[in-house]
């Protein structure tokens, strides 16, 4: 889950780099000091996909707490559950299926009217809630590596 990228910092895989597309998550940092916001760039990568953008949120957004609530969970959560950033850049849907839980990761970019928009779409499978647990642990040691601390 948290690997060394190529200048030695941490980023946190989400996925198989040999089975499709996998997400690549940069530790946050904080672009106007004490305040609240969080970016965080991600990063799209597989066969036929590279791409990324910078997702701001406010402390998080509750992220590590997404993961977590999936952990926790009961075996027989049905509804869909779903994550959204706070300017709606990464979009996290997680649902049951044949005992495992699929997590839909939409990016969304929005751009000035001149210019195009886009939303690029991807689907991981994970095992069980201890799978959601790691998720969880491996988001909060990457916000942890800055000194921006998030709770």
């Amino acid at each position: 889950m948290i690997i060394h990228d190529a200048r030695g910092g941490q980023v946190l895989r989400v996925g198989d780099p040999g089975q499709g597309v996998h997400l690549l998550f940069s530790p946050p940092e904080r672009p106007y000091g004490d305040d609240p916001a969080l970016d965080i760039t991600v990063w799209v990568k597989g066969a036929w996909v590279d791409l990324s953008e910078m997702v701001r949120t406010l402390d998080g957004d509750g992220l590590v707490e997404f993961f977590s609530s999936l952990a926790d969970a009961p075996v027989s959560w049905r509804e869909p559950r779903t994550w959204q950033s706070s300017e709606e850049q990464l979009k996290i849907s997680a649902q049951r299926s044949d005992g495992r839980i699929i997590l839909t990761w939409g990016i969304w970019r929005r751009v000035t009217e001149s210019e195009s928009t886009w939303y690029f779409e991807t689907v991981t499978s994970h095992t069980d809630e201890r799978a959601m647990r790691e998720l969880s642990e491996a988001f909060q040691v990457l916000f942890d590596e800055k000194s921006g601390v998030v709770a």
